[in-house]
């Protein structure tokens, strides 16, 4: 059964998305053209992020624009849901390990994830409101797509799916 395309979580991830890119890209040209510090793997990494945001911003888009209809509906819908996994499974794992810890069953180290000082909350805090936030607003875009246009769970769980394994791959070629 279709129901109604409601389009605020698509402008609430352009917005908030939109404004993460354009304070760290803004933040990249500042120190790779105007202060010329060589452009490293890491400078590399960061750029490629961003540009994988703009593309979730895109796909985002394309789920409420008339544009969007030339695009599959199953890769809109698998869009929107690995952008929502890839977004939420850091800030989650993140605050998992952090609740653990909590418990004292393992000792942590005082740098990283094991970091228990208000520093470390506090960039827990950050990571979600970088990633969790927009994740929770793709599951919200998601779900809406899904509803409105009928179409089958498949494709929220290959997009998925594909979101973790795009995630991690990320993260082996970080090192």
């Amino acid at each position: 059964m279709k129901t109604t395309l409601h389009p605020w979580p698509v402008y609430a991830i352009t917005f908030f998305v939109g404004l993460f890119v354009l304070i760290v890209f803004t933040m990249w040209i500042i120190s790779h053209v105007f202060k010329e510090e060589s452009i490293d793997q890491t400078a590399w990494i960061i750029l490629g992020a961003l540009f994988l945001r703009v593309f979730t911003i895109v796909i985002a888009l394309a789920s409420i624009q008339k544009w969007g209809q030339h695009i599959p509906q199953w890769a809109i819908l698998g869009g929107l849901s690995g952008a929502a996994s890839a977004q939420l499974i850091y800030p989650i794992a993140e605050l998992m390990v952090k609740l653990i810890l909590l418990t004292g069953v393992f000792e942590s180290s005082p740098k990283g994830l094991g970091n228990m000082s208000l520093t470390g909350w506090f960039n827990l805090s950050a990571v979600w409101v970088i990633f969790g936030i927009p994740g929770i607003l793709f599951i919200q875009a998601a779900k809406n797509y899904k509803q409105t246009m009928a179409l089958s769970n498949r494709w929220v769980w290959i997009g998925s799916l594909l979101g973790i394994f795009a995630l991690f791959l990320i993260g082996v070629l970080i090192g």
